[in-house]
């Protein structure tokens, strides 16, 4: 496409560029994702602060209507809201997050008339229609993808990584207040087993063992996720075997809830996806279990949060390690899990009782070799 502005390819040369001045009206196409979502976040508390005039609107799922309104963003149009084209002609600039076929806006013509539109060079994230495109990492860095997020700034200038300590202010979310089943117990420990095959998910035999110990100890557990994954769970453990203290949300909960739950959870033990990230942002004692592979892994998805502990096994996951026959992710013992979870809402998970995995904390992004 003619015109395309490259960014990202070398800082000099985009030093020596003119930033492009401030929109008054931005369009965020949000990405598809609930975890990517939440870690918008310092784009949008940069953005905010840069330019507080420019009035944002985030179009996205509907379902993550409320967990953006809690990021700060008033506008909100849903995806499923436009059957017909998404008239674009209302804003001065579009950033996308996510990728959004030109069909959805009626055609490039129409998006051509938008005269700044900003996306990125990956390649199943690159918007077609873009005139501006952000190359969002740099000979493998930055890696984690809340700075990734960030570098779609640079045409403004101000894609520059998030230090920790913009980190530990951006990343920061009330929870939502929603009705919740009478049955859920007030704090419990949220163990969210499943990611929708976005990441590899920890053996179910282990999730039992888990929550049969922490049953054992007399502290309530919640099990949560779609319909579907809790079909999928009761088939590897009935709810009939389960011991007194486990509970089943699966279904349950839409993500407005769900925030609720977590909000005044005394943990939540995930492995890489949306629910772990939400928390993280929430100030809840987060447990992230991951794999040391290219993509998957703490370098690129670490839980950044003020109580946000995430671990790996210090192995190489190659290409034969798949959901339910992976031995990376099944080699964390969920005795050790156990140990490291907190006795209340104020701690943090204990760092000391995984040791001998490699692991992050805080809100500083991680950058591994």
């Amino acid at each position: 496409m003619p015109g395309i502005v490259r960014w990202g390819l070398l800082d000099a040369l985009d030093a020596r560029r003119a930033r492009l001045p401030w929109p008054g009206r931005l369009l965020i196409v949000g990405p598809g994702g609930l975890g990517d979502t939440v870690l918008a976040l310092p784009l949008l508390r940069r953005l905010q602060q840069a330019s507080p005039d420019t009035q944002v609107r985030w179009l996205g799922r509907r379902a993550y209507a409320g967990i953006v309104q809690a990021m700060g963003v008033a506008g909100f149009e849903a995806f499923e809201d436009y059957p017909d084209a998404f008239d674009p002609a209302r804003f001065d600039a579009i950033l996308a997050i996510g990728d959004l076929g030109a069909e959805f806006f009626g055609g490039a013509e129409r998006l051509a008339r938008v005269p700044l539109r900003i996306g990125m060079t990956i390649a199943r994230q690159r918007p077609r229609w873009a005139n501006h495109l952000v190359r969002t990492s740099v000979f493998g860095r930055p890696r984690h993808e809340v700075q990734r997020h960030l570098r779609l700034l640079a045409p403004f200038g101000a894609g520059a990584p998030a230090s920790s300590v913009e980190l530990a202010h951006s990343l920061q979310l009330d929870a939502p207040a929603a009705p919740l089943p009478l049955d859920l117990p007030a704090t419990p420990v949220v163990l969210h087993p499943y990611s929708m095959g976005h990441a590899r998910e920890w053996p179910e035999a282990h999730w039992r063992t888990l929550a049969s110990e922490l049953a054992a100890l007399r502290s309530p557990v919640v099990f949560t996720g779609s319909a579907a994954e809790g079909v999928r769970f009761a088939a590897a453990w009935p709810p009939i075997e389960r011991p007194a203290g486990v509970h089943d949300a699966f279904g349950r909960l839409d993500l407005t809830q769900l925030a609720a739950l977590l909000g005044r959870a005394r943990a939540i033990v995930a492995c890489s996806t949306g629910p772990l990230h939400l928390a993280a942002a929430l100030g809840t004692p987060a447990l992230g279990l991951y794999v040391p592979r290219k993509g998957l892994g703490i370098e690129r998805w670490a839980a950044l949060g003020p109580k946000a502990l995430s671990v790996q096994v210090d192995r190489h996951c190659g290409r034969r390690c798949q959901n339910g026959a992976c031995p990376c992710i099944a080699a964390l013992d969920a005795g050790h899990v156990a140990r490291a979870l907190p006795p209340t809402r104020a701690e943090a998970p204990d760092a000391q009782a995984l040791a001998h995995w490699h692991q992050h904390r805080g809100t500083a992004a991680p950058e591994i070799p």
